[in-house]
């Protein structure tokens, strides 16, 4: 039986139990704070779980999931990925125990085939009603069902004793039993770490729910969430022991094989099997719209990159290669997620620029690194011996060694993407293992620092059905009026003080207001909240944020006077501002439009965020807009704006939403009904924001910035309206202070600063020239002052106000005057600091690189440069620090000479 074939049989047999069946949700849950990514099946189903029922009670699914909490564990054991499908059926309130362990039984033995007398169950041993059900009813023997505590049988683990507060409840596992192995236990049972049992299926029941104090009070209405892995029951059914075994990995592993013997490359098991975990969720997560980034969720994207390019590039593969194996993955999971096949292009295009990324940052980043650990300087260290390395600690010059190189190997590994294996060989080869050990230690705490933050956002954290600090759950959804009636009068629902429920707020308090209907728009879709006021017959509420939970509006702001749950209100928004916003969210629509028209149909939306006063727009480009482009842009969004079609807002079914063409943000997850929103004959965008009636009312339109903000998406920040006015009559403002500023009409302002530009280099030359001869004069004093350095005279000089191109001509003076020499000579002016290091032939003949002292001695001050081995220079933006650390970078060159 292949996996995509348990799929359907899992997801059929409960829609015969009148489930309905749900498509997995994105990989990047919607309006929900509380994880990265989706991490389980029930996270979809949360307005379900807290009271808000939408036609139906009963769900199953097969959720794709994604976490980091195991990293490193995956290649090692049989069952551990980044990414799998959680098979799941949930009740909201409907059925309970009986049913779900009954069908449960009844999936795995009959529908699957699995013998019984092969699987074993666990209950939580406080839960007698779930323990008799399999004993007396499902007839499973008493010693195949095993009693554990909280740990391993309550949801979330341990809640009783450690919270956090909310729903929760004791569940019930199932395990496939391999049969006796060489386990030593005599007691073995599914509590046992040995290998012999795999956990199939958890099954929980939430029907308490968790007080202060561990205080468990039975829920009104009762809920079934189980969970069960596909990669895992697929594994069982094929009869392989490890995941990577089954149908849903081979195609992959094989393309992995295939494409490194091309290669002549080798990889380790592990490491193969690492590459095929890896694919799969990087694959899945950009096609749902995660970037590589250096944060959040584009953070575990790109680390996940990278991890499999560095196993690559340490097999000696030297040019990309992890982006080919997408098709595999494709391959395998067309079937059920068809939309893999549209986005294949653009995941393998997006994957092979970060690749590529990659690769470069190792050709140039362990070079430096060597560099690194070189500048590190020992007082009479010898690697050898560790006494004398743990007594010259104070005696290097970046400061203590274990916190030094600890830093080191972490910045190499987090920032830069190196292999952890190959930083700590140069570590160990440069310093030994003593030192290495010691820098570990720091270098572990921070790594693990850096693996926690992934793992928090990971998984979900504290009462996942509370939005800060409103409990939602028992209150019912707020319609919204916002798109056609700017104020309305309303009922006052619930109102919440400092997370409590209060039956009146009093002047001064910061409340949480929930109404039955309202106008105002809560941020979500990348558009801002609205602001406005709520006005009581006894007080008013200065609304400053709105905000969305499960269906279920949060208005936030100030009691002026005296507000009460269960008044009527008037509900009125900022009309201005809101007219603002909705300026920019259409002229976002009409901008993804015009990127398309000029730049190609591959533009597509990667994230979008409008407020009053400008839009910013990201878009997939693989290359930088020039100039002439985004005046190509601009003038074809000003073009539809003098059009002035009509902005029509149309709902219907997702399916006829797509035959129309109209365009999805793909990260978003769209319900059966959804809203198009049209312009004309160039724009049609699902879009649940609020716009304008006609793009003439945009008025204007003005990019203000363009650039990158991650491999191969570029942004675009913009104004309309008004704020496109102020922002021209800004820049004509700029423009008459500089012409004022030198004397002339704007209209010559170019013409006459190129003059003055012409003359300012000419007084420069001039300066210079003085300068030099000024030097020029004292050379030979200057040489009398040289030292001597094994053999070498080294002469070291700092000059006040003197230019880069001043010291090239001492530099020659110099080397003219002195046949064998070093000379190191720097300069500062008000704005910046150079500095230059110029070598005699002899010298670099005999091995002396200007090149690479300066390579060293650039960390000092901050600066940045390089060169030939007989002349190097350097320059920083801090001329303070070049000049405070003169004396250092002294002493180290005359280090180099000496080695």
């Amino acid at each position: 039986m292949t996996g995509h074939e348990i799929r359907t049989k899992f997801l059929e047999f409960f829609k015969s139990k009148g489930h309905k069946v749900a498509a997995s949700d994105s990989l990047v849950p919607k309006d929900d704070p509380t994880v990265l990514f989706t991490t389980a099946g029930m996270q979809q189903f949360k307005p379900q779980f807290m009271g808000h029922l939408t036609g139906f009670t009963r769900a199953a699914s097969s959720q794709k999931c994604l976490r980091t909490d195991d990293l490193p564990e995956v290649g090692v054991t049989d069952f551990h990925h980044t990414m799998f499908e959680m098979l799941g059926n949930f009740s909201f309130g409907d059925y309970f125990k009986r049913e779900a362990i009954t069908w449960a039984w009844e999936f795995l033995t009959q529908v699957m085939g699995i013998a019984p007398d092969k699987l074993w169950v666990s209950v939580n041993k406080d839960d007698d009603e779930a323990y008799q059900i399999w004993l007396n009813e499902i007839k499973v023997p008493a010693q195949r069902i095993v009693k554990l505590g909280d740990k391993s049988n309550f949801w979330p683990s341990n809640a009783r004793l450690n919270g956090p507060n909310g729903p929760c409840g004791p569940c019930s596992e199932i395990f496939f039993d391999w049969g006796k192995n060489d386990c030593n236990n005599p007691d073995c049972n599914p509590d046992c770490s040995c290998g012999r049992f795999c956990e199939v299926w958890n099954l929980v029941f939430t029907q308490f729910n968790r007080k202060d104090g561990g205080v468990l009070e039975p829920l009104p209405a009762k809920n079934i969430d189980t969970g069960m892995g596909l990669e895992r029951l697929t594994a069982v059914m094929q009869g392989k022991r490890n995941n990577f075994e089954s149908d849903l990995f081979q195609p992959i592993l094989s393309a992995i094989d295939q494409a490194l013997a091309a290669e002549g490359a080798t990889v380790t098991l592990r490491e193969k099997r690492v590459i095929a975990d890896h694919i799969r969720a990087v694959t899945f997560g950009l096609a749902d719209g995660v970037v590589p980034s250096n944060e959040g969720r584009g953070y575990v994207m790109r680390r996940l990159i990278v991890d499999m390019t560095n196993i690559l590039i340490q097999a000696g593969v030297k040019k990309p290669l992890v982006h080919t194996f997408v098709s595999a993955v494709v391959g395998v999971m067309q079937g059920p997620y068809t939309e893999l096949v549209g986005k294949e292009k653009g995941i393998v295009d997006l994957l092979k620029r970060v690749e590529e990324a990659v690769i470069k940052v190792n050709a140039e980043k362990v070079p430096a690194l060597d560099e690194e650990l070189q500048n590190i300087s020992l007082t009479g260290y010898d690697k050898t011996k560790a006494e004398t390395f743990l007594a010259s600690i104070g005696g290097i010059v970046h400061g203590k060694a274990p916190d030094v190189l600890g830093n080191i190997i972490f910045k190499y590994r987090d920032t830069y993407g190196l292999s952890l294996d190959l930083i700590c060989e140069k570590v160990e080869a440069r310093f030994g293992k003593v030192v290495l050990d010691s820098a570990r230690v720091e270098a572990d705490k921070l790594m693990a620092e850096q693996r926690e933050r992934s793992r928090a956002g990971s998984k979900m954290q504290g009462d996942v059905f509370l939005s800060g600090d409103v409990d939602v759950k028992d209150l019912p959804k707020t319609i919204f009026l916002g798109y056609d009636q700017p104020s309305a009068d309303v009922t006052v629902k619930a109102l919440f003080v400092n997370g409590q429920k209060v039956a009146e707020a009093k002047d001064g308090d910061n409340v949480a207001v929930i109404l039955d209907q309202t106008p105002f728009y809560a941020e979500q879709g990348g558009q801002c909240a609205d602001i406005g006021f709520l006005q009581a017959k006894g007080g008013t509420v200065e609304v400053k944020d709105t905000q969305k939970q499960s269906d279920v509006y949060i208005h936030r702001g100030v009691v002026t006077g005296v507000l009460k749950a269960g008044e009527m209100v008037k509900a009125s928004i900022d009309g201005e501002r809101r007219m603002a916003v909705m300026r920019n969210h259409t002229a976002t629509h009409l901008l993804q439009a015009a990127l398309r028209q000029v730049l190609g149909e591959h533009v597509k939306q990667q994230g979008s965020a409008v407020d009053q006063e400008r839009l910013r727009f990201d878009f997939t480009q693989p290359k930088a807009v020039s100039k002439d482009e985004l005046e190509r842009i601009e003038d074809a969004v000003n073009s539809f704006i003098r059009r002035c079609d009509k902005v029509e807002k149309k709902e219907m079914t997702i399916e006829e939403a797509k035959q129309s063409g109209a365009l999805a943000f793909f990260a978003e997850k769209y319900g059966e009904t959804v809203r198009v929103v049209s312009v004309g004959d160039y724009s049609r965008e699902f879009c649940g924001g609020t716009h304008l009636n006609s793009a003439g009312q945009i008025g204007l339109f003005k990019i203000v910035s363009e650039g990158a903000v991650a491999q191969g998406i570029r942004r675009i920040e913009a104004v309309t309206g008004t704020g496109a006015l102020v922002f021209v009559r800004a820049k004509e403002k700029q423009l008459e202070k500089a012409a004022a500023a030198v004397k002339s009409p704007v209209e010559e302002l170019v013409t006459r600063v190129e003059a003055q530009a012409r003359r300012v280099k000419e007084l420069e030359k001039t300066v210079g020239d003085l300068n030099f001869e000024v030097i020029k004069n004292s050379i030979d004093e200057l040489l009398e002052r040289y030292d001597n350095v094994s053999g070498v005279h080294f002469v070291a000089q700092l000059f006040r106000d003197s230019d880069i191109e001043t010291l090239r001509r001492v530099a020659d003076l110099i080397k003219q005057k002195c046949p064998t020499v070093v000379a190191l000579l720097a300069a500062t002016t008000a704005q910046d600091g150079a500095l230059i290091i110029a070598i005699s032939d002899d010298l670099v003949a005999k091995g002396l690189k200007a090149g690479d002292i300066v390579k060293k001695v650039t960390p000092l001050f901050e600066g940045s440069g390089g060169g030939r081995p007989n002349l190097a220079q350097a320059g920083c933006k801090s001329p303070e620090k070049l000049s405070g650390a003169f004396e250092n970078i002294k002493g180290l060159v005359k280090e180099s000479i000496r080695i």
